[in-house]
């Protein structure tokens, strides 16, 4: 039994490192979106809130507000992490190195008549906890 249990958690052991977790908090430094109403789309400055970033590949997710929200993350080629929301809605862009963060929801330009959610684009300088 000790054996069959050393042996799974030496398999199991590359997994745990090749998801790296991070968490990350985010403070918002500029943001606008737009707004339907009255069938036409409207500008606005978006509402800064602030952020929890948390990275580990398919068990990410993001926390503003009391709203949690799962991510799936990836790295790209250029060492920055791509994440986005079950829904494909919600794209975050983060640079590891830097904490330079981008946010955009783009499900509202899909969406018909007066449904339409908010399009918006947020800027935010991160900092890994």
């Amino acid at each position: 039994m000790k054996k069959l249990t050393t042996l799974i958690l030496l398999l199991l052991s590359p997994l745990v490192i090749a998801q790296e977790k991070q968490i990350w908090t985010c403070q918002q430094v500029a943001g606008t979106q737009l707004i339907w109403e009255n069938d036409a789309w409207r500008q606005m400055g978006a509402e800064p809130i602030p952020m929890l970033l948390r990275l580990g590949g398919k068990y990410s997710s993001y926390r503003m507000s009391e709203e949690e929200r799962p991510l799936e993350c990836s790295k790209a080629s250029n060492g920055k992490v791509s994440c986005l929301d079950s829904l494909g809605s919600k794209l975050i862009y983060i640079d590891p190195t830097s904490g330079k963060m981008g946010r955009s929801t783009l499900l509202g330009a899909v969406q018909t008549e007066d449904g339409r959610s908010a399009l918006a684009t947020e800027v935010y300088n991160c900092t890994k906890l």
